[in-house]
Protein backbone atom coordinates (compact mmCIF):
# COMPACT_ATOMS: atom_id res chain seq x y z
CA UNK A 1 0.00 0.00 0.00
CA UNK A 2 2.75 2.42 0.97
CA UNK A 3 4.58 1.76 -2.29
CA UNK A 4 1.45 2.52 -4.30
CA UNK A 5 0.97 5.77 -2.37
CA UNK A 6 4.55 6.80 -3.06
CA UNK A 7 4.27 6.07 -6.78
CA UNK A 8 0.75 7.34 -7.51
CA UNK A 9 0.33 10.09 -4.91
CA UNK A 10 3.58 11.40 -3.40
CA UNK A 11 5.64 11.58 -6.60
CA UNK A 12 2.90 13.19 -8.77
CA UNK A 13 1.99 15.64 -6.00
CA UNK A 14 5.51 16.94 -5.57
CA UNK A 15 6.06 16.89 -9.33
CA UNK A 16 3.18 19.26 -10.02
CA UNK A 17 4.21 21.36 -7.02
CA UNK A 18 7.64 21.71 -8.59
CA UNK A 19 6.06 22.74 -11.87
CA UNK A 20 4.02 25.29 -9.92
CA UNK A 21 7.17 26.91 -8.55
CA UNK A 22 8.73 26.92 -12.02
CA UNK A 23 5.62 28.54 -13.52
CA UNK A 24 5.61 31.15 -10.76
CA UNK A 25 9.24 32.00 -11.45
CA UNK A 26 8.59 32.34 -15.17
CA UNK A 27 5.48 34.44 -14.55
CA UNK A 28 7.47 36.92 -12.44
CA UNK A 29 9.60 37.85 -15.48
CA UNK A 30 12.09 39.57 -13.22
CA UNK A 31 14.58 42.02 -14.64
CA UNK A 32 17.87 43.18 -13.17
CA UNK A 33 18.59 46.91 -13.25
CA UNK A 34 21.81 47.83 -15.01
CA UNK A 35 22.15 51.08 -13.09
CA UNK A 36 20.33 52.83 -10.27
CA UNK A 37 17.76 55.31 -11.60
CA UNK A 38 16.80 58.56 -9.89
CA UNK A 39 13.63 59.52 -11.74
CA UNK A 40 10.97 57.97 -13.98
CA UNK A 41 11.52 57.89 -17.70
CA UNK A 42 10.56 61.01 -19.58
CA UNK A 43 7.08 60.70 -20.99
CA UNK A 44 6.10 57.84 -18.68
CA UNK A 45 3.06 57.88 -16.40
CA UNK A 46 2.41 56.19 -13.10
CA UNK A 47 -0.48 54.14 -14.50
CA UNK A 48 1.55 52.83 -17.44
CA UNK A 49 4.53 52.07 -15.24
CA UNK A 50 2.27 50.28 -12.74
CA UNK A 51 1.26 47.78 -15.41
CA UNK A 52 4.88 47.34 -16.51
CA UNK A 53 5.80 46.20 -12.99
CA UNK A 54 2.58 44.21 -12.45
CA UNK A 55 1.45 46.59 -9.71
CA UNK A 56 -2.14 46.81 -10.95
CA UNK A 57 -3.54 46.74 -7.40
CA UNK A 58 -1.63 49.88 -6.48
CA UNK A 59 -1.96 51.68 -9.81
CA UNK A 60 -4.93 53.91 -9.04
CA UNK A 61 -3.72 54.84 -5.56
CA UNK A 62 -0.22 55.69 -6.77
CA UNK A 63 -1.63 57.77 -9.65
CA UNK A 64 -3.90 59.67 -7.25
CA UNK A 65 -0.96 60.46 -5.00
CA UNK A 66 0.99 61.51 -8.08
CA UNK A 67 -1.71 64.10 -8.81
CA UNK A 68 -1.53 65.30 -5.22
CA UNK A 69 2.27 65.53 -5.29
CA UNK A 70 2.07 67.52 -8.53
CA UNK A 71 -0.38 69.87 -6.78
CA UNK A 72 -3.07 69.15 -9.36
CA UNK A 73 -5.45 67.88 -6.65
CA UNK A 74 -5.74 68.17 -2.88
CA UNK A 75 -7.09 65.49 -0.58
CA UNK A 76 -9.64 66.94 1.80
CA UNK A 77 -11.86 65.53 4.55
CA UNK A 78 -15.42 66.50 5.38
CA UNK A 79 -16.44 68.27 8.56
CA UNK A 80 -18.05 66.70 11.58
CA UNK A 81 -17.21 65.07 14.88
CA UNK A 82 -17.28 61.51 13.60
CA UNK A 83 -13.96 59.72 13.29
CA UNK A 84 -14.84 58.59 9.77
CA UNK A 85 -15.65 61.60 7.64
CA UNK A 86 -16.26 61.84 3.90
CA UNK A 87 -13.16 62.09 1.79
CA UNK A 88 -12.96 64.19 -1.33
CA UNK A 89 -10.48 65.50 -3.84
CA UNK A 90 -10.32 69.16 -4.79
CA UNK A 91 -8.97 70.19 -8.16
CA UNK A 92 -6.41 72.97 -8.19
CA UNK A 93 -7.61 76.15 -9.89
CA UNK A 94 -6.91 76.35 -13.62
CA UNK A 95 -5.23 72.94 -13.51
CA UNK A 96 -4.39 71.28 -16.81
CA UNK A 97 -5.08 67.54 -16.73
CA UNK A 98 -3.83 65.07 -19.28
CA UNK A 99 -6.34 62.72 -20.89
CA UNK A 100 -5.09 59.89 -18.67
CA UNK A 101 -5.37 61.98 -15.50
CA UNK A 102 -8.89 63.06 -16.41
CA UNK A 103 -9.82 59.41 -17.05
CA UNK A 104 -8.41 58.46 -13.64
CA UNK A 105 -10.51 61.07 -11.83
CA UNK A 106 -13.59 60.03 -13.78
CA UNK A 107 -12.97 56.39 -12.84
CA UNK A 108 -12.57 57.24 -9.16
CA UNK A 109 -15.43 59.70 -8.84
CA UNK A 110 -17.76 59.08 -11.77
CA UNK A 111 -18.96 61.35 -14.54
CA UNK A 112 -21.40 63.11 -12.26
CA UNK A 113 -18.44 64.92 -10.70
CA UNK A 114 -16.65 65.71 -13.96
CA UNK A 115 -17.62 69.39 -13.86
CA UNK A 116 -17.06 69.97 -10.16
CA UNK A 117 -13.97 71.28 -8.45
CA UNK A 118 -14.54 69.05 -5.41
CA UNK A 119 -15.15 65.36 -6.10
CA UNK A 120 -16.18 62.72 -3.60
CA UNK A 121 -15.38 59.03 -3.77
CA UNK A 122 -18.18 56.91 -5.12
CA UNK A 123 -20.26 54.90 -2.67
CA UNK A 124 -21.12 52.32 -5.35
CA UNK A 125 -18.51 49.59 -4.94
CA UNK A 126 -19.45 47.68 -8.06
CA UNK A 127 -19.53 50.72 -10.34
CA UNK A 128 -16.22 52.01 -8.95
CA UNK A 129 -14.53 48.66 -9.38
CA UNK A 130 -15.79 48.40 -12.95
CA UNK A 131 -14.58 51.88 -13.88
CA UNK A 132 -11.10 51.34 -12.46
CA UNK A 133 -10.84 47.95 -14.15
CA UNK A 134 -11.90 49.50 -17.46
CA UNK A 135 -9.31 52.26 -17.09
CA UNK A 136 -6.48 49.79 -16.50
CA UNK A 137 -7.70 47.59 -19.34
CA UNK A 138 -7.55 50.54 -21.74
CA UNK A 139 -3.98 51.24 -20.68
CA UNK A 140 -3.11 47.56 -21.08
CA UNK A 141 -4.47 47.63 -24.63
CA UNK A 142 -2.38 50.73 -25.35
CA UNK A 143 0.76 48.94 -24.14
CA UNK A 144 -0.12 46.00 -26.39
CA UNK A 145 -0.50 48.28 -29.40
CA UNK A 146 2.93 49.71 -28.68
CA UNK A 147 4.41 46.20 -28.71
CA UNK A 148 5.36 46.22 -25.01
CA UNK A 149 3.11 43.39 -23.91
CA UNK A 150 1.33 40.49 -25.61
CA UNK A 151 -2.28 40.90 -26.64
CA UNK A 152 -3.40 38.09 -24.36
CA UNK A 153 -2.29 36.92 -20.96
CA UNK A 154 -0.69 33.52 -20.44
CA UNK A 155 -3.34 31.26 -18.90
CA UNK A 156 -2.55 27.64 -19.77
CA UNK A 157 0.01 26.91 -16.98
CA UNK A 158 -2.41 27.98 -14.27
CA UNK A 159 -5.32 26.06 -15.78
CA UNK A 160 -3.24 22.93 -16.38
CA UNK A 161 -1.74 22.89 -12.89
CA UNK A 162 -5.11 23.47 -11.26
CA UNK A 163 -6.71 20.62 -13.21
CA UNK A 164 -3.88 18.24 -12.31
CA UNK A 165 -4.09 19.32 -8.68
CA UNK A 166 -7.79 18.51 -8.41
CA UNK A 167 -7.34 15.19 -10.20
CA UNK A 168 -4.51 14.38 -7.82
CA UNK A 169 -6.71 15.17 -4.84
CA UNK A 170 -9.31 12.68 -6.07
CA UNK A 171 -6.67 9.96 -6.22
CA UNK A 172 -5.27 10.94 -2.83
CA UNK A 173 -8.68 10.92 -1.16
CA UNK A 174 -9.24 7.40 -2.49
CA UNK A 175 -5.86 6.27 -1.14
CA UNK A 176 -6.59 7.91 2.20
CA UNK A 177 -9.93 6.13 2.52
CA UNK A 178 -8.42 2.74 1.71
CA UNK A 179 -5.45 3.28 4.05
CA UNK A 180 -7.74 4.35 6.90
CA UNK A 181 -10.03 1.33 6.49
CA UNK A 182 -7.00 -0.98 6.36
CA UNK A 183 -5.43 0.82 9.34
CA UNK A 184 -2.27 1.29 7.29
CA UNK A 185 -1.12 4.43 9.12
CA UNK A 186 2.22 4.90 7.31
CA UNK A 187 0.33 4.92 4.01
CA UNK A 188 -2.31 7.26 5.46
CA UNK A 189 0.33 9.71 6.69
CA UNK A 190 2.14 9.59 3.34
CA UNK A 191 -1.18 10.31 1.60
CA UNK A 192 -1.79 13.32 3.84
CA UNK A 193 1.64 14.64 2.86
CA UNK A 194 0.65 14.26 -0.79
CA UNK A 195 -2.64 16.10 -0.12
CA UNK A 196 -0.74 18.96 1.50
CA UNK A 197 1.60 19.22 -1.49
CA UNK A 198 -1.34 19.20 -3.88
CA UNK A 199 -3.16 21.95 -1.98
CA UNK A 200 0.07 23.97 -1.94
CA UNK A 201 0.19 23.68 -5.74
CA UNK A 202 -3.16 25.45 -6.02
CA UNK A 203 -1.77 28.42 -4.07
CA UNK A 204 1.66 28.39 -5.71
CA UNK A 205 0.40 28.21 -9.30
CA UNK A 206 0.43 31.77 -10.68
CA UNK A 207 -2.76 33.30 -12.05
CA UNK A 208 -2.90 34.32 -15.69
CA UNK A 209 0.00 36.69 -16.21
CA UNK A 210 0.85 39.54 -18.51
CA UNK A 211 3.60 38.59 -20.96
CA UNK A 212 6.16 41.32 -21.48
CA UNK A 213 7.76 41.54 -24.91
CA UNK A 214 11.44 42.38 -25.61
CA UNK A 215 10.53 46.02 -26.35
CA UNK A 216 9.48 46.43 -22.70
CA UNK A 217 12.79 45.25 -21.26
CA UNK A 218 14.50 48.65 -21.24
CA UNK A 219 11.49 50.29 -19.58
CA UNK A 220 11.25 47.57 -16.94
CA UNK A 221 14.99 47.74 -16.25
CA UNK A 222 14.62 51.48 -15.69
CA UNK A 223 11.78 50.89 -13.23
CA UNK A 224 13.83 48.19 -11.47
CA UNK A 225 16.64 50.71 -11.13
CA UNK A 226 14.21 53.24 -9.69
CA UNK A 227 12.98 50.69 -7.18
CA UNK A 228 16.55 49.94 -6.20
CA UNK A 229 17.13 53.64 -5.55
CA UNK A 230 14.04 53.88 -3.36
CA UNK A 231 15.06 50.75 -1.45
CA UNK A 232 18.31 52.50 -0.56
CA UNK A 233 16.46 55.22 1.33
CA UNK A 234 18.00 54.31 4.68
CA UNK A 235 21.39 53.25 3.37
CA UNK A 236 24.56 55.29 3.54
CA UNK A 237 25.06 54.48 -0.15
CA UNK A 238 22.25 56.85 -0.93
CA UNK A 239 24.40 59.86 -0.07
CA UNK A 240 27.14 58.61 -2.38
CA UNK A 241 24.68 58.08 -5.21
CA UNK A 242 23.37 61.60 -4.68
CA UNK A 243 26.76 63.29 -4.63
CA UNK A 244 27.64 65.64 -7.50
CA UNK A 245 30.15 63.09 -8.79
CA UNK A 246 27.80 60.16 -8.31
CA UNK A 247 24.70 61.29 -10.14
CA UNK A 248 23.00 64.14 -11.90
CA UNK A 249 19.65 64.70 -10.24
CA UNK A 250 16.74 65.99 -12.29
CA UNK A 251 13.42 67.42 -11.24
CA UNK A 252 10.42 65.28 -12.17
CA UNK A 253 7.62 67.75 -11.55
CA UNK A 254 5.22 68.95 -14.22
CA UNK A 255 7.01 72.30 -14.64
CA UNK A 256 10.20 70.59 -15.74
CA UNK A 257 12.49 73.01 -13.88
CA UNK A 258 15.96 71.70 -13.19
CA UNK A 259 16.78 70.72 -9.63
CA UNK A 260 19.08 72.81 -7.52
CA UNK A 261 22.49 71.62 -6.44
CA UNK A 262 22.49 67.83 -6.45
CA UNK A 263 23.94 67.47 -2.97
CA UNK A 264 21.70 70.07 -1.28
CA UNK A 265 18.91 69.13 1.13
CA UNK A 266 16.40 71.20 -0.87
CA UNK A 267 17.29 69.35 -4.08
CA UNK A 268 17.02 65.98 -2.37
CA UNK A 269 13.61 66.80 -0.96
CA UNK A 270 12.52 68.18 -4.33
CA UNK A 271 13.46 64.92 -6.03
CA UNK A 272 12.35 62.48 -3.36
CA UNK A 273 8.92 64.00 -2.87
CA UNK A 274 8.21 63.36 -6.52
CA UNK A 275 9.22 59.73 -6.17
CA UNK A 276 6.54 59.10 -3.56
CA UNK A 277 4.00 57.72 -6.10
CA UNK A 278 6.60 55.18 -7.23
CA UNK A 279 7.36 54.26 -3.63
CA UNK A 280 3.64 53.53 -3.33
CA UNK A 281 3.79 51.41 -6.50
CA UNK A 282 6.65 49.35 -5.08
CA UNK A 283 5.13 49.04 -1.61
CA UNK A 284 7.98 51.05 -0.09
CA UNK A 285 6.01 54.14 0.92
CA UNK A 286 6.65 53.85 4.66
CA UNK A 287 10.42 53.74 4.25
CA UNK A 288 10.36 56.52 1.70
CA UNK A 289 8.17 58.80 3.78
CA UNK A 290 10.47 58.24 6.73
CA UNK A 291 13.28 59.48 4.49
CA UNK A 292 11.19 62.49 3.46
CA UNK A 293 10.50 63.31 7.10
CA UNK A 294 14.21 63.30 7.88
CA UNK A 295 14.97 65.45 4.85
CA UNK A 296 12.23 67.92 5.74
CA UNK A 297 13.83 68.27 9.18
CA UNK A 298 17.13 69.09 7.47
CA UNK A 299 15.65 71.92 5.43
CA UNK A 300 16.46 75.38 6.70
CA UNK A 301 13.97 78.21 6.40
CA UNK A 302 15.84 79.56 3.38
CA UNK A 303 15.46 76.23 1.59
CA UNK A 304 11.77 76.05 2.46
CA UNK A 305 11.26 79.57 1.12
CA UNK A 306 13.11 78.62 -2.06
CA UNK A 307 11.05 75.50 -2.62
CA UNK A 308 7.81 77.26 -1.80
CA UNK A 309 4.87 75.01 -2.64
CA UNK A 310 7.06 71.95 -3.06
CA UNK A 311 6.92 71.20 0.66
CA UNK A 312 3.13 71.35 0.83
CA UNK A 313 3.05 67.59 1.11
CA UNK A 314 4.10 68.05 4.73
CA UNK A 315 1.28 70.53 5.13
CA UNK A 316 -1.90 70.24 3.10
CA UNK A 317 -1.86 66.48 2.57
CA UNK A 318 -0.78 65.76 6.12
CA UNK A 319 -3.52 67.99 7.56
CA UNK A 320 -6.12 66.33 5.34
CA UNK A 321 -5.10 62.87 6.54
CA UNK A 322 -5.14 64.03 10.16
CA UNK A 323 -8.54 65.69 9.75
CA UNK A 324 -9.93 62.42 8.43
CA UNK A 325 -9.03 60.76 11.71
CA UNK A 326 -5.74 59.24 10.64
CA UNK A 327 -4.72 56.98 7.83
CA UNK A 328 -6.72 53.97 8.99
CA UNK A 329 -9.95 55.97 8.97
CA UNK A 330 -9.19 57.52 5.62
CA UNK A 331 -8.56 54.05 4.22
CA UNK A 332 -11.95 52.98 5.50
CA UNK A 333 -13.62 55.99 3.87
CA UNK A 334 -12.22 55.04 0.48
CA UNK A 335 -12.48 51.32 0.99
CA UNK A 336 -14.48 51.03 -2.23
CA UNK A 337 -11.37 51.95 -4.18
CA UNK A 338 -9.25 49.53 -2.19
CA UNK A 339 -11.46 46.68 -3.34
CA UNK A 340 -11.08 47.70 -6.95
CA UNK A 341 -7.42 48.53 -7.24
CA UNK A 342 -5.61 47.64 -4.06
CA UNK A 343 -4.94 49.66 -0.96
CA UNK A 344 -5.36 53.32 -1.71
CA UNK A 345 -4.34 54.94 1.52
CA UNK A 346 -3.32 51.75 3.29
CA UNK A 347 -0.62 51.53 0.68
CA UNK A 348 -0.27 55.29 0.62
CA UNK A 349 -1.36 56.35 3.94
CA UNK A 350 0.70 54.52 6.48
CA UNK A 351 3.35 56.80 5.17
CA UNK A 352 1.57 59.98 6.19
CA UNK A 353 1.31 58.75 9.76
CA UNK A 354 5.02 59.40 10.00
CA UNK A 355 4.37 63.13 9.71
CA UNK A 356 1.72 62.90 12.43
CA UNK A 357 4.05 61.22 14.88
Amino acid sequence: MLTAVLVFAIVPAFLILGFGFVARTIAAQRVTPRVVQYSPERGSTVLRDALLVDADRRAASAALIDLAVKRKVRLIAGSGKRKRRPVAVELAPDVALTAEEAALLEALFGREHSGADVRRFSADRRALAGRVKSLLLNIEHALAREGLIADRRVTWPSVTLTVFAYLGMLVEVAFLAVATVAADWPAAIATLVAVAATIATIFVAPPAWRKFLPAATAHREHLAGLRQYIELAEAERLRVLQSPSGAELRATDASGHAAAEADGPAARFHLHERLLPYAVLFGLEREWMAKLKLEYAELGQSSIDTLGGLVDITGDLDLAIEAAGGVAQLAADVGDLADAAGNVIDGVGGAFELFNS
